[in-house]
């Protein structure tokens, strides 16, 4: 079963739909927009039990990867969505995004009143691969639109996160973030 991501070029920003028809771990394309060589990796699913992962290697001169970020090995990184002033952390694995409610059925519950963002809205997967954070994004149980950057998000769609993207879901939007782990890792007001 093959299977299609949306990779956002680092070169100039573009989306590009990857299609991974020989089940492989990544992909390399050229970009038709400014022509950079780009390596785009593919979360590999063992079996349901376990997370997804995702196989790399080293990038060769003028290639560019679709990573979220080239931080060094010795630093601890995670992954977080910044929403109105708060942080709320990623784990590595599945987190199920949504809008805070009683009955509490996402993962990253989101403090927002905004009636438009699901209380599971979205899906955010994150592989941490020797140091370097991996995430990707796509609709869950939302019946309001999704937009990465600007570009809608369809069912069945999965875009590779970047840091610094913005996210909207219904009339919120929140900014995905990478960044050292600081030592005490809670919901924290920035």
């Amino acid at each position: 079963m093959s299977k299609t991501i949306k990779a956002k070029c680092p070169g100039c920003g573009v989306i590009l739909e990857v299609t991974n028809v020989n089940n492989e771990p990544q992909r390399q394309i050229q970009c038709p927009n400014c022509g950079k060589n780009l390596l785009v990796p593919f979360y590999v699913v063992k079996n349901d039990n376990e997370a997804p992962t995702e196989l790399s290697s080293s990038p060769k001169r003028n290639e560019y990867h679709t990573q979220l970020a080239d931080y060094k090995e010795t630093l601890q990184m995670c992954c977080a969505l910044t929403c109105n002033g708060m942080k709320y952390p990623l784990k590595v694995g599945a987190n199920r995004v949504g809008r805070r409610a009683q009955t509490q059925q996402a993962d990253v519950p989101l403090n927002t009143n905004d009636m438009y963002m699901s209380r599971e809205h979205v899906i955010i997967n994150v592989a941490n691969l020797q140091g370097h954070m991996k995430a990707d994004i796509a609709n869950y149980k939302n019946k309001n639109a999704t937009l990465v950057n600007g570009v809608p998000l369809k069912a069945g769609d999965s875009i590779v996160l970047h840091h610094g993207d913005r996210i909207q879901m219904g009339d919120t939007t929140v900014v995905f973030v990478i960044e050292p782990m600081a030592p005490s890792w809670q919901n924290t007001t920035m």
